[in-house]
């Protein structure tokens, strides 16, 4: 056994060990509870981050003393008002402090970066293992099962290798930045081969792979697809379901672990249970997670937005419309289109970006448009555009330029994205369009 595949056997032993049965066990009965018994619950666990966050993060002590509250003030979700929100911009500089725990018990992550300035958090073993049982959990439920065939197309793998395959796991990595008309037969080729039951996916890759077979005159069949972290459109699930002969489950998340809702049916997600607590507001959602008592984020404001629609079958539920997740692509000149372009800014030696964003004005070229904080270097500016070269191919035209925080191009709700494609409409989707006809 290899290096890789030794560490993707021991990876898959700590992800899926005991702690991971025992995981499952507790979610399969909190969906055999009643609401009223999971309200309690989530009362009992709302007010159990509270005191934990108050009695052991130097961050929320100096902030909740600051608006008088002492660590009997909440006594359940209904005195979430009592709380001050917190935002990313609050804590950037704070992060070391939130943490309730030694620095050694746990490991740094990122958030995906969608405004180019990707926020530090920490993880620790149980809240990693919680986030893969809520996963597995809700993938189980449609079908999914430990040791199926599984496709996964996402960022892993950079613009020199298509495939690998992590045999603990059984499953097939492929490329998301190879999917193109060149490499499409290769893919098929790949796919059929294998013949997975489920393929895991961002809606972007899997619009991208179903979009060249179809034109190649291909299709695959892959009885399960989980897509995650952006927007599913009803064209995008339309044409994959088509061309790949699939059934979507849909799961939306974020890296900061305050939030997760599962689509139960076509329109309607459900809010994952004991996950965390979650406020709806017109332009945000207000959100505190359970499930990392490391790093607790206690009222955190993200600003997605969606849109509630109960019935009688879901505890928290919302339509499929959920805003601030919409992914843009870069065209290249071959055709290629490119999405999820933030992995260009997780990389040690890019930093010091308060704010980034790609704007396309033309097929193969990029406005690279980065607001710089005030100790920003040249070589995080040469890192940043060697990893988007790295993305992107070299006969992509990258222009750089610094700017200011008015010079962000916003949608109306006043959010900004991190890729923006001014490309003409007819020019973009001309080729989805023809396939929905088809359709």
């Amino acid at each position: 056994m290899n290096y890789r595949g030794a560490r993707d056997y021991l990876l898959s032993k700590i992800k899926f060990g005991y702690r991971f049965s025992k995981e499952l066990k507790r979610i399969a009965y909190l969906y055999s509870l009643s609401e009223s018994e999971l309200i309690e619950l989530k009362n009992k666990e709302f007010v159990r981050q509270y005191q934990n966050a108050f009695s052991n993060s130097k961050f929320y002590k100096k902030l909740y003393r600051e608006h008088g509250l002492h660590i009997n003030s909440v006594k359940s979700t209904d005195d979430a008002k009592l709380i001050p929100i917190i935002t990313k911009e609050d804590i950037r500089h704070r992060v070391d402090e939130i943490l309730t725990c030694n620095k050694l018990l746990v490991y740094a992550a990122y958030t995906s970066g969608t405004t180019g300035s990707p926020l530090k958090l920490y993880r620790d073993y149980h809240s990693v293992c919680k986030e893969y049982s809520y996963g597995y959990y809700f993938q189980m439920l449609h079908g999914y099962r430990l040791g199926d065939k599984v496709i996964s197309i996402k960022g892993d793998l950079n613009r020199n290798e298509i495939s690998r395959f992590d045999r603990s796991l059984n499953t097939l990595h492929l490329s998301s930045y190879n999917l193109n008309e060149r490499n499409i037969q290769k893919y098929y080729q790949l796919i059929k081969d294998f013949g997975p039951k489920v393929v895991k996916a961002y809606p972007s890759s899997l619009q991208i792979l179903s979009v060249e077979l179809h034109k190649a005159g291909l299709e695959l069949q892959i009885p399960l697809a989980f897509t995650s972290s952006e927007v599913l459109h009803d064209f995008q699930r339309r044409i994959i379901e088509k061309v790949l002969r699939t059934k979507i489950f849909d799961w939306y998340g974020n890296s900061e672990q305050t939030i997760s809702l599962g689509q139960v049916k076509k329109d309607l997600y459900q809010d994952i249970h004991l996950y965390g607590h979650i406020e709806l507001r017109e332009k945000c959602i207000i959100t505190t997670g359970f499930i990392n008592r490391a790093f607790p984020l206690i009222r955190y404001k993200i600003d997605d937005v969606i849109k509630r629609e109960c019935d009688s079958t879901c505890i928290t539920c919302c339509t499929s419309r959920i805003l601030g997740r919409d992914n843009q692509y870069i065209e290249l000149k071959g055709g290629q289109q490119i999405g999820l372009l933030d992995h260009a800014f997780n990389f040690s030696n890019v930093k010091n970006i308060l704010g980034a964003q790609i704007v396309q004005h033309v097929v193969g070229e990029v406005d690279l448009n980065i607001i710089p904080d005030y100790n920003f270097t040249t070589s995080n500016k040469n890192e940043l555009i060697k990893n988007l070269t790295q993305l992107l191919g070299k006969d992509c035209s990258i222009h750089y330029q610094e700017i200011k925080e008015d010079q962000i191009i916003r949608t109306a709700s006043g959010k900004y994205n991190l890729m923006v494609s001014n490309l003409p409409s007819q020019e973009k989707k001309q080729t989805i369009m023809n396939i929905l006809q088809e359709v």
